[in-house]
């Protein structure tokens, strides 16, 4: 693992007088993230991605049972032999064949375990290796280059919580002022905006709906945000309002990629055609529409699947992500490459806003479980009726104890804030739409 992951834990818990000095001394840029960081950089503008797909098929084949039972005995040599003698997988197939997906004599120490978000019921819990950041942090860096980003120090407003008694937090190590978003109010954007202003940060990354929040709490207070260059955002799609009021009213940039925790297919929004390029360099993607027939290079809408190249402990195979997409076009005039240009993204990552007591805001993202407490729990959905007030609907599985309870009840009530009321129901299913659809926020709230 790069430097930077093996300490990034620890770090942050030292003092901000201590942190402050050893945030100066990081002018190492890239460097700080390791020499396979570096290398990635380097060659990926020769990037082989027909080989690394066709290389990464044959690995699976042979090294996990699930594709060896299935395929087994086949040598997968060309694009037409992939997508003629390749199936289509789901959550649903990775969850009931979950140990079938590890390869053969696993080291889990080389693993760290994750879990999808949660926000499309039931989460698929995920393997993934240790020096993922190479490469997912090299791409991610060449996207937030387009907003102007070169290293700089980045404010962040995600899903930490921190001490009452702490504004703020620092790494030193990636260069992030750390900031909490389930805290939100007047007093604490203003307190976020002196920081910044000291600081001299120009750059934020933050979920969509928490720089909105931010912004217009600042914007009420007559705050000045002028010298904010940019808002890194993901997680979530961007929506239309958020869009018109930081970018046009406020005149700040929103630099927004998409990505999913199946960590499959990566895409950067491009201000030069204001369309999400997916970079082929990251994995395997295709666009499918009903009857499952690949329109990636055509106009249309269709349902996403993406095939990891990097994922040697639990590679996902023509894995259908449940995101959906307009496909434009395959070349940007822009930047001058070839690849698949997406206008919208719809689905799972589309954005669903919870409202608070104050009348503020919060997401489904920012609610996010800790993956230990998604195993105590089979499923969930959220139900908002009126501001302030969040309904859980919640079906138990046998490691489900009253301690589990109170961890979920002081979770919400945490991310609602104060005044808010939280209300947990067990149930033995959930709801789902006339046309077999679920929704896992149901909200009667005009947005």
């Amino acid at each position: 693992m790069v430097i930077a992951d093996k300490i990034s834990f620890w770090i942050t818990k030292l003092p901000n007088w201590i942190n402050s000095i050893l945030l100066r001394c990081n002018i190492f840029g890239g460097f700080i993230y390791g020499p396979k960081y570096l290398k990635f950089i380097k060659e990926s503008e020769k990037f082989d991605y027909l080989k690394a797909l066709i290389d990464i098929v044959n690995f699976a084949i042979k090294n996990t049972k699930y594709y060896r039972e299935r395929y087994g005995g086949i040598t997968i040599c060309n694009i037409d032999d992939f997508k003629n003698k390749i199936h289509f997988i789901d959550k649903d197939e990775v969850m009931n064949h979950w140990n079938e997906f590890l390869v053969d004599n696993i080291d889990l120490k080389k693993c760290i375990q994750c879990t999808t978000g949660g926000t499309s019921g039931k989460p698929l819990n995920l393997l993934i290796p240790k020096n993922r950041y190479a490469t997912e942090l090299a791409i991610m860096h060449s996207i937030w280059n387009n907003a102007g980003w070169h290293y700089n120090i980045r404010g962040v407003i995600r899903n930490h919580k921190l001490s009452s008694t702490k504004i703020f937090v620092i790494n030193p190590l990636t260069k992030e002022v750390i900031f909490d978003a389930f805290r939100m109010s007047s007093e604490y954007a203003k307190q976020i905006y002196s920081v910044l202003k000291q600081k001299k940060i120009h750059f934020i990354q933050a979920y969509p709906s928490a720089a909105y929040q931010f912004c217009t709490l600042c914007h009420k207070q007559n705050l000045d945000l002028s010298f904010l260059k940019s808002f890194l955002c993901g997680s979530e799609a961007v929506t239309d309002e958020q869009q018109r009021f930081i970018s046009e009213e406020l005149g700040i940039k929103i630099l927004s990629w998409y990505g999913h925790s199946e960590k499959l297919v990566l895409g950067g929004f491009c201000e030069g055609n204001k369309m999400i390029h997916i970079e082929p360099s990251y994995g395997y993607f295709e666009l499918i529409n009903e009857q499952k027939k690949d329109i990636t290079h055509s106009k249309g809408f269709g349902e996403i699947v993406g095939t990891t190249f990097y994922n040697r402990v639990m590679p996902l195979i023509r894995y259908k992500t449940g995101d959906f997409a307009d496909c434009s076009e395959s070349f940007c005039s822009s930047c001058n490459r070839s690849l698949p240009l997406l206008n919208k993204i719809y689905g799972r990552w589309d954005k669903s806003v919870i409202y608070r007591a104050d009348n503020t805001t919060t997401s489904l993202t920012a609610l996010n479980l800790h993956s230990e407490l998604y195993t105590n729990i089979d499923n969930m959905q959220y139900l908002q009726e009126e501001k302030g007030k969040l309904t859980v609907l919640i079906i138990r599985n046998s490691k489900y104890t009253k301690e589990t309870e109170n961890k979920l009840i002081a979770h919400f009530k945490y991310g609602m804030g104060e005044g808010s009321i939280v209300e947990i129901h067990y149930v033995n299913e959930l709801i789902y739409q006339p046309n077999g659809k679920f929704l896992s926020l149901i909200s009667k709230i005009e947005q």
